[in-house]
C-alpha cells in the first residue's frame, strides 16, 4: 500500500521524504517494511538487501518500485487529454469534467483484485450520490461485448468505458492494477492509489476542499 500517505524511514530509521523513499525503492536494492504503530498512522522503512540476496527479488522490487515512483510523480501534474464514451453512450472529457472531481479507475476483467474491490467501490459511489461534483468513471482494457457479459454477473456502478488499453498503458503509463486517479476540479492529478481504502481516504480529503 505504498500509494497511501505514510511516514518514510531510511535503513537508519531517519525520516525521509516519500519521494526519496520511492526513488531508493526503485533501485531494487531495498525492501519496504511496514512497521507496526500504536495509532492509525502508517510507517514504512527501507531494508537494505545484501549482495547474496536472490537476483529475482531485486528485479521484482525494481519493477514494483519504479512503477510506484512513476505514479507518485504524476501527482500535481495536469491530467492528460481524454474523451471517453461509456457503455451507456455518455461522454466524459476534460471539458465536461471541469469544476468536478474525477475518480478514475484503470482495470480489466481478468484482474482478480480489480473485481474483488468492486463492492467497496459501489458503496463509495452510493456515499457520494448526492455530490454532483464527483464523477466516478472506470476505463477498461476489455471490449464492449466482454464488459456487457461481465456486468450480467457483477454489479459495478461506476461509468464503464471499454477499449482503453492503449490510453491506460501508453498515455497514463499505468502497469499496476487496479490503479485509481483522483483528478481535482482544476484538472490536476491530486492522488494516485492502488487500493480502495487509500482511495476512500484520499477522496474524503479532496471532497472536503
Amino acid at each position: 500500500m505504498l500509494s497511501e500517505d505514510f511516514t518514510a524511514l531510511d535503513p537508519a530509521s531517519e525520516i525521509i521524504s516519500k519521494e526519496t523513499f520511492l526513488q531508493l525503492l526503485s533501485s531494487g536494492e531495498y525492501l519496504p517494511l511496514r512497521l507496526d504503530s500504536k495509532d492509525s498512522s502508517s510507517y514504512y522503512q527501507l531494508y537494505k538487501l545484501s549482495a547474496s540476496d536472490n537476483a529475482d527479488i531485486r528485479t521484482t522490487l525494481k519493477s514494483w518500485g519504479s512503477q510506484a515512483f512513476a505514479l507518485y510523480k504524476l501527482e500535481g501534474t495536469k491530467f492528460p487529454v481524454f474523451n471517453f464514451v461509456d457503455l451507456a453512450g455518455r461522454v466524459y472529457s476534460n471539458e465536461t469534467s471541469k469544476g468536478k472531481i474525477l475518480v478514475l479507475k484503470c482495470w480489466y476483467i481478468g484482474c482478480t483484485y480489480c473485481v474483488k474491490e468492486m463492492p467497496a467501490l459501489n458503496e463509495m459511489v452510493n456515499q457520494y450520490k448526492n455530490r454532483k461534483d464527483v464523477l466516478f468513471v472506470s476505463i477498461a482494457f476489455d471490449t464492449q461485448e466482454a464488459l456487457t457479459t461481465f456486468l450480467k454477473k457483477r454489479t459495478f456502478t461506476y461509468a464503464i468505458v471499454p477499449d482503453q488499453k492503449d490510453y491506460i498503458t501508453d498515455v497514463l503509463k499505468v502497469h499496476m492494477y487496479p490503479t485509481h486517479f483522483i483528478v481535482n476540479r482544476q484538472g490536476i492529478i491530486a492522488k494516485v492509489v492502488n487500493d480502495e481504502k487509500a482511495l476512500a481516504t484520499a477522496l474524503k480529503k479532496e471532497a472536503a476542499k
